[in-house]
């Protein structure tokens, strides 16, 4: 402010000193310069009001996958004021947004000139989703410049409620080959049923053919408005519950924010899962240390259920363990467990305590980053097999012997083969 009013001061002196000077000299050329001055002043205080700033926001899709791409539009409108206005659309630096998208076409900060009529101006850029995650949309930011000063330097924002959810890589797979199917023929219920119900109750459902009588929830028929017969759906025990166990450590963290073996895991889990529950399987998720848990379910709506708690985690965490009422769980269900993680020699001991405690069968998916790492420097890394000879060295003779392994370098080999290998393990346990 003090700054504005000694602008002011040095203004109001320049006219007064040249109407003095050509009084005392009787000078025509100083009129000139006096009117020149006077007009300077009138326009400096005839526009010396802030602007009234009008911004929306509109993306043409709020879920999207990774790769996929976005339409941005930013609609601005300006009244009053003079002056330089800079606008800056989503992604802000220093957000979480700006970590999930880039820019691929056109530009998201522009510059207006605001002059003595109104402003109206339509952009629009195109976004790339880059990471996986659920990301708040910031809104709109704007910095006002007064072209002499006189007004501050106005800086503000449009907030606009909203988030864009960017959904992992998931491999549909239409079918599997037929050595890898169950051996029995399709029964008239579902095969995850195959295995004894616990006591524990989960949901009420529609009834379908083969579900046992006994389970028939009189009440909820009587409230149902379609005369539909429901009953009360419990979780099963059995080789057919499959317990997915999702590493959220620093283990799974080597290699680039978009590529590492923790997004990779993600959509091995997300592709497995399609899989298992199509065949009947009562899948649950368990992202350990800190994460999502989701308690097994066969129904059609636990795909989703597993792919909102997946897109939703981002942290990593130092310390690799599994909690005991986890565990207990898993082992009371005697599931199958399926570890997804990244073995080394730093936390082969973590994990062969889990799978131990488990006291079921285990198999472990082993993601090598190797070649990841490697693709980023060299850009056509070789896919070898000596990543796979030195664990085999190294690490995997200190796991339990029940305990399966499967080496994955999602660099070389696409997650179709991987879910075959997985799903012709469960095959032969489940014989």
């Amino acid at each position: 402010m003090r700054e504005i009013i000694k602008a002011m001061v040095i203004l109001a002196m320049i006219p007064a000193f040249m109407a003095l000077l050509a009084t005392v000299t009787a000078s025509r050329p100083y009129i000139m310069p006096l009117i020149f001055s006077l007009l300077v002043i009138f326009a400096a205080l005839s526009l010396s009001e802030k602007p009234r700033i009008a911004l929306s926001l509109e993306f043409d899709k709020d879920i999207v996958h990774l790769g996929e791409e976005v339409s941005v539009k930013v609609e601005v409108s300006i009244h009053e004021g003079y002056g330089l206005i800079m606008i800056r659309g989503p992604p802000i630096p220093r957000t979480d947004m700006a970590e999930g998208f880039e820019l691929v076409k056109g530009t998201n900060v522009h510059v207006v000139f605001k002059g003595f009529r109104q402003v109206h101006r339509e952009y629009e850029y195109v976004l790339r989703a880059v990471k996986r995650g659920s990301y708040p949309v910031e809104g709109v930011s704007f910095v006002y410049y007064h072209p002499f000063g006189i007004v501050e330097d106005t800086e503000g924002s449009v907030k606009v409620s909203g988030v864009i959810k960017v959904l992992p890589r998931v491999k549909l797979i239409s079918r599997l080959p037929a050595r890898v199917r169950p051996k029995e023929g399709v029964p008239s219920f579902s095969p995850s049923r195959l295995g004894s119900y616990s006591t524990e109750f989960w949901s009420v459902r529609e009834y379908v053919v083969g579900y046992p009588y006994k389970f028939i929830n009189w009440k909820a028929t009587a409230r149902n408005a379609g005369g539909n017969l429901m009953v009360n759906e419990y979780e099963r025990e059995g080789v057919r519950t499959i317990a997915l166990l999702m590493d959220g450590s620093l283990w799974m963290r080597y290699g680039s924010d978009v590529e590492n073996p923790l997004e990779y895991g993600i959509s091995l889990v997300l592709s497995l899962s399609r899989v298992f529950l199509r065949y009947g399987y009562s899948v649950g998720l368990w992202v350990f240390p800190k994460g999502a848990k989701v308690p097994p379910s066969p129904d059609s709506d636990q795909y989703y259920r597993l792919l909102r708690a997946l897109v939703e985690f981002r942290g990593f965490s130092e310390i690799l363990t599994l909690d005991e009422a986890a565990i207990r769980r898993i082992a009371g269900l005697k599931a199958i467990a399926l570890i997804v993680t990244n073995v080394t020699a730093g936390n082969v001991g973590e994990i062969s305590r889990i799978s131990e405690e488990l006291r079921s069968r285990a198999l472990i998916v082993d993601i090598i980053p190797d070649t990841i790492l490697m693709k980023n420097i060299v850009g056509d890394p070789p896919c070898g097999k000596w990543f796979v000879r030195d664990r085999v060295e190294g690490v995997y003779g200190r796991l339990p012997a029940s305990v399966k392994v499967i080496t994955w370098d999602p660099a070389c080999e696409g997650v179709g083969s991987v879910v075959a290998k997985i799903h012709r393990h469960m095959m032969v346990w489940d014989q």
